[in-house]
């Protein structure tokens, strides 16, 4: 196939010999130009067979699955199957480690753990900060409380990875997306419009078609924006829904929990941190105050992640719950 489309865009390359005196239009400039090109044809002519997703009935039910104590504050939260064994685990980033724990069944337990190095952040952040991001099939954490992202990826049974030096682009927050933190403090951006965090997710419409989620809690405001990708958007992501809440936290997730083909959004309440906190979910674009499910914490929700834990192929809501200012985190599951 590939072999192929290079030789397409050769022909095309033949067929568009190169102007005189253009410095720019050198051969593998226009040879990249022509195999682009033949293979936007050539998905044009042959467009991927498009699976919709099959919708589950949930039942929502909050589920205290255990406690752990992560010996250090928890500031971002994910999971990911990137052990590869068919079941989802969950990744605790802190000041000092990325902590994988295993939610299969009803009990949580520790798998592994991490530690960030390199050059600790001056000035670090008084109220710590921290990202997480699945990225050619690796964990990319941060915290504020460090200069060095941290790169994880499972090998012989072990957490391991490495703690490249700082980017002047900034952490990764996103697949593909950097944003730079402000020095000192928990937000990226400058004062005026402040970016606490941003959660992005690669889904399906009810058609099948893949769709991009991208959530930003951009000061006050919870930005959603909603890009639809591939068949009849000539191969390119093109935007198709926005969205703008107020008055949520900034521990929130974007997921398909439902498998309809359409995006929820998870949230936690704005309060301050420890206090008593909510988790709300909702379809993007349904009833926001009705919702789907809701449910309250006597602690304040420092993480929301979705998991499929024990590989059934249904998502599950997990929540992490904490008193303020503690190291010790209760895990729930929601469905």
């Amino acid at each position: 196939m590939v072999r192929a489309v290079v030789a397409l865009g050769v022909i095309g390359l033949a067929a568009a010999p190169a102007r005189a005196n253009d410095a720019t239009d050198d051969y593998f400039t226009r040879l990249q130009a022509a195999v682009q090109q033949s293979l936007d044809q050539v998905l044009a002519a042959r467009p991927p067979v498009l699976v919709p997703p099959v919708p589950v009935k949930l039942t929502w039910k909050a589920v205290r699955l255990g406690s752990l104590d992560l010996n250090a504050p928890l500031v971002a939260l994910g999971a990911s199957d990137l052990d590869h064994d068919g079941k989802a685990e969950l990744y605790a980033v802190t000041t000092r480690d990325v902590v994988a724990i295993s939610v299969a069944g009803k009990k949580v337990s520790e798998l592994g753990r991490a530690g960030f190095a390199g050059t600790p952040a001056v000035p670090a952040s008084r109220d710590p900060v921290g990202t997480i991001v699945f990225e050619n099939r690796e964990l990319v954490a941060s915290t504020s409380a460090w200069d060095n992202e941290l790169r994880l990826r499972w090998q012989n049974g072990t957490l391991s990875g490495s703690a490249p030096g700082k980017s002047a682009n900034g952490v990764v927050v996103c697949p593909g997306e950097r944003l730079v933190r402000m020095p000192g403090r928990n937000h990226f951006g400058d004062l005026a419009q402040p970016i606490y965090a941003v959660r992005c997710a690669e889904l399906v419409d009810p058609m099948g078609a893949p769709i991009r989620v991208r959530a930003a809690l951009i000061g006050s405001k919870l930005e959603i924006n909603v890009e639809r990708c591939g068949q009849g958007t000539a191969g390119k992501c093109l935007p198709v829904a926005r969205y703008d809440l107020k008055d949520y936290g900034s521990a929130f997730e974007v997921a398909d929990v439902d498998r309809d083909g359409k995006p929820e959004i998870i949230v936690s309440g704005a309060g301050a941190p420890g206090d008593p906190d909510v988790i709300k979910v909702f379809t993007l674009g349904g009833n926001e105050k009705k919702g789907l499910y809701r449910k309250t914490f006597n602690g304040g929700v420092a993480g929301i992640a979705v998991a499929d834990g024990d590989g059934d192929g249904v998502p599950e809501v997990i929540a992490a719950v904490r008193l303020a200012g503690a190291t010790r985190v209760d895990l729930w599951r929601l469905d």
